[in-house]
C-alpha cells in the first residue's frame, strides 16, 4: 500500500504513481492490504486500484519460497493481470511470485528492485538472537536462490548503480532508476531551530538500530543544549525507554505534515545506519530541507550523494560535526547547490521517461 506515503518504499511508490500520472499513463493499481485502510487517495492518480489479502501464516516460513514473496501470492491478481496485455510493473522482488507464470509469459514486465534482498536479511540476522535471528539467515538464503528468478524479467530497473552492478547477471536490459520523491518547485531557504532530527518509520529494525546507536554512542556523551528529537512510526517500548533516559524529545505516529514541519524546521539532520542496501529514501526527502545532514557512509554506499551530505566516519567524527554544524545556519549557495542536484538527479517526473522508454 504506497499510501500515506510515511516510508521509504511507499514515498517510492507513490511519487512515481503521481509522476507517471502526469505524464498520462493510465495506471491500474494492484496492492496488497495489511495493517493500513484502502486510500480514496489513490484514485486519484489511477484508473483504478485493486487490493489483495496478505494471508501471513506460520506455514509460509516452510519451503523454499521466500516468506515475504510467498504471502504475496494471489489468484485474484493472476486473474485481474490477465484482463488485458498491458506492462506489468513489479514493485520489489518480493512481488515476484508469479514472475515466470505461463498466462505471463508474451507480457513486458519490469522489475524494479528495491535494494539487494538477501544482503539486507542477512545484516537483520547479524542484529538479532535466536528464532528472529534463524528466521531473517533462512529469509536472506531463500532470498539468494530466488532472485534468480528475475531473469523472467524484461527489464530490471535497479535503485542504484552499485546494485545495478550485481543484478546484471539476469538480464541484458538493465537501467538505474533513481528513487521518486516530491518535486520541488519554488524552494526556497528557511530558518531553522536549534535542534537534531533523526526520523524514519521506528518499527523497522534498522531505524530503530540507528536511533539508538546516536542516543547511546553519541548524544548521551555530548553535554548540549540543543535536543535530539526522534520522529516516526510504532517506536518499541525499549526505544521509548531509552528516550526518556537521556531526555529525547520522541514524536511517535507524526502525520505527513507534521514530519515535513519538523524536517524543515531542524538545524542538523542525523543518520545513521547499520545496512549499505538499497537508497535511504529518507535521506532523499531531507534535501530540500534547510538543515545541514550527517551521515554514516552506510546511508550513501553506492549512490551519488556523497557530495550533499557530511560524511562521519565513527561516533567521533558524529560528535564533532554536530557540534559545528549547529552553530551555524547552511550556507544559501549550500542550500541552492543541493536543490540544483536534486533537478539534475531526482526529479521524479524527469526520471520516470526511463520506465517509458520501455514500454
Amino acid at each position: 500500500m504506497p499510501y500515506p506515503a510515511d516510508y521509504g518504499g511507499a514515498i517510492d511508490v507513490f511519487y512515481r504513481l503521481k509522476a507517471l500520472h502526469k505524464l498520462g499513463v493510465k495506471i491500474t493499481l494492484h496492492c496488497y492490504e495489511y495493517g493500513r485502510p484502502q486510500q480514496d487517495e489513490l484514485l486519484k492518480y489511477t484508473e483504478a486500484v485493486h487490493y489483495y489479502p496478505r494471508k501471513k501464516s506460520v506455514f509460509d516460513t516452510i519451503g523454499k519460497t521466500p516468506f515475504i514473496v510467498k504471502t504475496r501470492n494471489s489468484k485474484q491478481l493472476m486473474s485481474n493481470l490477465s484482463l488485458d496485455d498491458s506492462p506489468i510493473l513489479f514493485e520489489g522482488l518480493h512481488t515476484c511470485y508469479s514472475l515466470d507464470d505461463a498466462c505471463l509469459k508474451n507480457r513486458t514486465k519490469i522489475v524494479r528492485t528495491h535494494n539487494i534482498e538477501h544482503e539486507y536479511y542477512a545484516e537483520l540476522a547479524k542484529n538479532n538472537k535466536g528464532l528472529t535471528k534463524r528466521f531473517y539467515s533462512g529469509e536472506s538464503r531463500k532470498l539468494k536462490k530466488f532472485e534468480s528468478q528475475l531473469k523472467y524479467a524484461t527489464h530490471i530497473l535497479a535503485i542504484k548503480e552499485s546494485d545495478a552492478n550485481h543484478f546484471k547477471q539476469y538480464s541484458d536490459s538493465l537501467e538505474v532508476l533513481p528513487a521518486a520523491s516530491k518535486e520541488i518547485s519554488g524552494a526556497a531557504k528557511r530558518e531553522t531551530d536549534d535542534s537534531f532530527l533523526f526520523h524514519g518509520n521506528l518499527s523497522v529494525e534498522e531505524n530503530e538500530i540507528g536511533a539508538k546507536w546516536l542516543i547511546n554512542e553519541v548524544f548521551s556523551n555530548l553535554n548540549l543544549e540543543n535536543k535530539l528529537k526522534i520522529a516516526g512510526k510504532d517506536p518499541s517500548p525499549e526505544l521509548i525507554k531509552i528516550c526518556e533516559k537521556h531526555n529525547v524529545e520522541l514524536i511517535t505516529n507524526p502525520s505527513e505534515d507534521a514530519i515535513q514541519a519538523l524536517i524543515e524546521s531542524a538545524r542538523v539532520h542525523v543518520f545513521y545506519s547499520s545496512q549499505a542496501t538499497g537508497v535511504k529514501l529518507k535521506l532523499i526527502n531531507v534535501l530540500s530541507s534547510s538543515g545541514h545532514i550527517v551521515v554514516n557512509e552506510n546511508m550513501i554506499l553506492g549512490t551519488n550523494l556523497y557530495s550533499v551530505c557530511s560524511l562521519a566516519k565513527d561516533a567521533i567524527e558524529f560528535q564533532n560535526l554536530i557540534q559545528e554544524k549547529i552553530k551555524t545556519e547552511l550556507p544559501e549557495v549550500e542550500f541552492h547547490s543541493r536543490i540544483a542536484f536534486l533537478g539534475t538527479n531526482y526529479s521524479t517526473v524527469n526520471n520516470s521517461q526511463i520506465l517509458l522508454n520501455l514500454i
